[in-house]
Parts: structure tokens; C-alpha cells; sequence
């Protein structure tokens, strides 16, 4: 659940629920819907075709990316066809634990014409600053963005 207790300062509330084995039950009590989470397949007593903790990270940075680029690009005004994310997230045994090390982000911004490109680049160069997710994490973030036109349908 999102509370707002004074200018930018806000909470966010999980509920995690084993419900057998590896396996557990994410829900909020803001969200319709739940998200089944295990142990990944790599590390023993892994569950595979689950959506693991690894897998949330680092789509919490992709999502985090995608909204504010498009609150920055609501704001500047740019037309936006679509926006796209993959990650890739290295986890290595770093000081006697597992951590991601190196994260590589490939957003992918669509927009209307060539003439958007330079606006679209200054929100994504923005964005990387501003992501609250990226701000919050200590591993490497290598950005791979790019900006597209988008491709028009023929009739």
C-alpha cells in the first residue's frame, strides 16, 4: 500500500506468503492479482518456470525506467509510440556472498519522427537520474539506450 506522509517521502507495503517447498505468494493490499516467487533454478532446490527474486529486481529497475521516462516525457511533451526494456543482471560470489555486480539496461524509445531523437535522449539521460530504483542500488549499471522511430503501419 503507497502512503504519503509529507513531500516525497512514501511507503510501499509487500505481503509474502510461503505456500509450499520454494514457493511462496507476493501480494499488496493495493494490487489486484498475486505473483507466484521461488528459488531460480541455478541454485539447489530451485523451481523452474517461477518468477524468482532475481527476476523482480531486476524488473523493478526496467519498470522503474519505463514509468519515470514517460513522466519526464509527459512533462517535456514528447510523443512517445512505445517503450521497451530487457536486463541483464550479473550475479557473481563477491567477499564471501552472491550480489549483482553488473547490471546492463537496453531501453529501447520509440517515437513519431528523427526530429524527437534529441528530446528523447535528454529524457532518457534524465531518467537515468531520476529512476528511484536505480538510485537505490549499489551494483554497476551500464546503459544501453537507444531511441527509434517507430514504425508506421501500412494500411
Amino acid at each position: 500500500m503507497i502512503s504519503k506522509t509529507d513531500e516525497h517521502q512514501y511507503y510501499f507495503e509487500v505481503q509474502l506468503n510461503h505456500k509450499e517447498g520454494r514457493i511462496g505468494t507476493l501480494s499488496a493490499k493495493d494490487v489486484t492479482g498475486t505473483i507466484e516467487v521461488a528459488t531460480p533454478p541455478e541454485f539447489a532446490g530451485g523451481v523452474p518456470d517461477k518468477w524468482s527474486p532475481e527476476h523482480l529486481f531486476l524488473s523493478s529497475l526496467c519498470s522503474c525506467l519505463m514509468t519515470t521516462f514517460l513522466a519526464i516525457a509527459e512533462k517535456k511533451r514528447l510523443q512517445v509510440c512505445n517503450f521497451e526494456c530487457s536486463s541483464i543482471g550479473q550475479v557473481k560470489l563477491y567477499e564471501g556472498h552472491l550480489e549483482f555486480t553488473t547490471i546492463d539496461l537496453f531501453p529501447k524509445i520509440f517515437v513519431e519522427t528523427e526530429a524527437d531523437f534529441t528530446l528523447a535522449n535528454e529524457t532518457l539521460l534524465k531518467t537515468y537520474k531520476h529512476c528511484i530504483i536505480a538510485n537505490s542500488i549499489k551494483s554497476l549499471l551500464v546503459h544501453h539506450g537507444e531511441v527509434l522511430v517507430c514504425k508506421k503501419q501500412v494500411a
